[in-house]
């Protein structure tokens, strides 16, 4: 009898010989590619994993971030459900530039063609937003989206987005400041101006002040809460002088709210101690949350980045 060939699977580009190792490196690319191509299937098959693969073999769903979930369900790995469908989307909108990218080659496409292809693909990525005002994760790879393929656009439309937004989905206004560029176009930076005097940029741009001044207002409004329902977490409670650990290191969390004499910093960080004054209006994003109050009714309130 021939003797059965074994290989690995290459997963976050780590080998993977096993079960354990698949949760471990779990990679929604390259497990979505291993299930089209079928490798993942014969992988199960050489190294007798007759139970998964039977259930692989059972998935119905054809669409990929289905497929992905009843992934994630069979090989039992542990996930973030919000952050496993913005993975799915931000692959989405790769596999589309690529054929995109395609056909430009193949068709010899004008420079005017595609600058409209590409403003229509910018457009289409804030009706997205705009028609799903509520789902987080396809808010933020949408914005993931814009920044890394619609730059300049973005740069020149910015304003027009937000004011678009603002009407919308307070939601998105949310995630744009969770973005590392786009929150720039909207909360205050200093910078030191010719003279050498640091300076705050919202007193030189009116427009950007006026955003900045928007979002302080809407945070405060009291139909805030319900807007954004369970993509906002809070915390109330008195923790006797010591730190809670309230968040794990390896996520990132912006700050919404805290009471006066409250602390928060990043899980761990010893020295990194952040009071209200520190947070106010700010949006501060700390890669997991200590918690500090020695007050029962005041409230933390946060978001997952």
């Amino acid at each position: 009898m021939a003797k059965t060939i074994k290989f690995n699977l290459i997963c976050d580009n780590k080998p993977i010989r096993t079960i354990e190792d698949l949760q471990e490196n779990f990679s929604i690319e390259d497990i979505l590619a291993y299930y089209n191509n079928q490798l993942l299937h014969r992988w199960l098959e050489v190294r007798d994993y007759k139970e998964e693969l039977e259930k692989i073999r059972a998935i119905t769903a054809e669409k990929p971030i289905e497929i992905i979930k009843e992934l994630i369900k069979i090989f039992n790995v542990i996930s973030d459900e919000k952050k496993i469908e913005e993975g799915v989307y931000l692959l989405e909108y790769l596999e589309e530039r690529k054929e995109l990218c395609a056909v430009y080659e193949k068709e010899n496409y004008k420079t005017k063609a595609i600058i409209e292809d590409y403003e229509t693909g910018y457009r289409q990525l804030v009706d997205g937003i705009l028609q799903n005002p509520h789902d987080a994760a396809l808010i933020k790879a949408n914005i993931s989206e814009i920044v890394t393929n619609y730059t300049w656009i973005l740069k020149l439309d910015h304003r027009d987005l937000f004011h678009m937004l603002g009407h919308r989905s307070w939601l998105a206004i949310m995630c744009l400041l969770m973005n590392e560029t786009t929150r720039k176009y909207y909360l205050p930076v200093q910078e030191v101006n010719e003279e050498g005097i640091l300076v705050c940029d919202t007193e030189l741009n009116t427009d950007k002040r006026y955003m900045y001044e928007k979002i302080c207002s809407m945070i405060e409004n009291s139909f805030f809460r319900k807007e954004l329902g369970e993509n906002l977490k809070t915390f109330a409670g008195e923790t006797d002088g010591y730190w809670k650990d309230l968040e794990p290191k390896g996520k990132k969390y912006m700050i919404i709210h805290m009471g006066m004499g409250d602390f928060v910093r990043s899980a761990g960080l010893s020295g990194g101690d952040l009071s209200r004054e520190d947070i106010l209006n700010q949006f501060v994003i700390l890669d997991g949350i200590d918690y500090k109050s020695n007050s029962p009714t005041h409230r933390l309130v946060y978001m997952e980045v």
